[in-house]
């Protein structure tokens, strides 16, 4: 099953012009991480955008979501507000490379809003809750959850805005950069704890990175967007051989991870 199917895609800021990014078509599967890879400003975020109902900027083609309800028309979906905001409610989760934590909360109501928005979380609960994560991503035995988020540090903020990400309910994670502003040692944890996150929550997840070696040792499929060289409808485009499959025994045509990172670095 396929979590997002698109077709003759095309997204663009402006309503006329040349588009940013051009999709013949994709599938992305469900249960899977998905991570994004291209240079600065090919349309990574625009995708990811696109696909999580955080702009509208679909011009062109098809592109369907199926929700655990049904199948869901993204253009058409922005003409239904209340459904529109019921997906983004209840279907999906974001994780960005700013923390956006409010300043005016504790770090501990940070990493639980988004479950008391949707009704999910019950009081005697919490520390079971948030247990598993903080564990996971260092944040744990350093008294940060009464403290104010401009008391801790850029990192631990980071990580507190990914953490508020996945205790929400969702059928989707989308992130756009996680891992911008964290070492590589809490990168792998994150990339790690949100295989084992949506294996276990039957979910899936649409990263986008810049980081090809981590995303080629961690991702179940990768999407390569890149520069159009001739005058098509858009600036960037994903070539239908850009997109990557890791199999049981490795990834599909590359006889070892280090063929396919030099193989990506050398389209980008």
């Amino acid at each position: 099953m396929n979590i997002f199917e698109i077709a003759q895609f095309t997204c663009s800021y402006q309503e006329e012009g040349r588009a940013v990014l051009f999709i013949d078509r994709l599938n992305i599967p469900a249960g899977k991480l998905t991570v994004i890879l291209g240079q600065s400003g090919s349309g990574k975020s625009t995708l990811i955008e696109a696909l999580g109902l955080m702009n509208n900027t679909i011009r062109g083609g098809t592109a369907r979501y199926n929700s655990p309800t049904g199948p869901v028309d993204l253009p058409r979906v922005w003409q239904k507000y209340k459904e529109l905001a019921r997906i983004r409610k209840e279907c999906f989760s974001f994780i960005f490379q700013d923390d956006y934590l409010m300043p005016h909360y504790t770090c501990s109501e940070n990493m639980l809003i988004a479950r008391l928005i949707q009704g999910k979380i019950e009081s005697e609960r919490v520390s079971d809750i948030l247990t598993e994560p903080m564990d996971v991503l260092h944040l744990s035995g350093s008294g940060i959850k009464t403290k104010f988020p401009y008391e801790v540090a850029g990192g631990q903020r980071q990580r507190l805005s990914f953490t508020r990400a996945v205790l929400k309910n969702y059928n989707v994670l989308f992130g756009d950069e996680p891992t911008g502003n964290l070492d590589p040692k809490n990168s792998l944890d994150l990339f790690e704890f949100i295989r084992k996150k949506i294996k276990d929550d039957h979910s899936s997840a649409v990263i986008v990175s810049h980081n090809i070696e981590l995303s080629v040792e961690k991702a179940d499929n990768i999407i390569v967007l890149t520069r159009q060289e001739t005058e098509t409808p858009a600036l960037f485009i994903m070539k239908p051989e850009h997109f990557f499959t890791r199999e049981n025994y490795g990834w599909v045509n590359y006889t070892s991870p280090h063929d396919l990172v030099n193989y990506i670095h050398s389209i980008i």
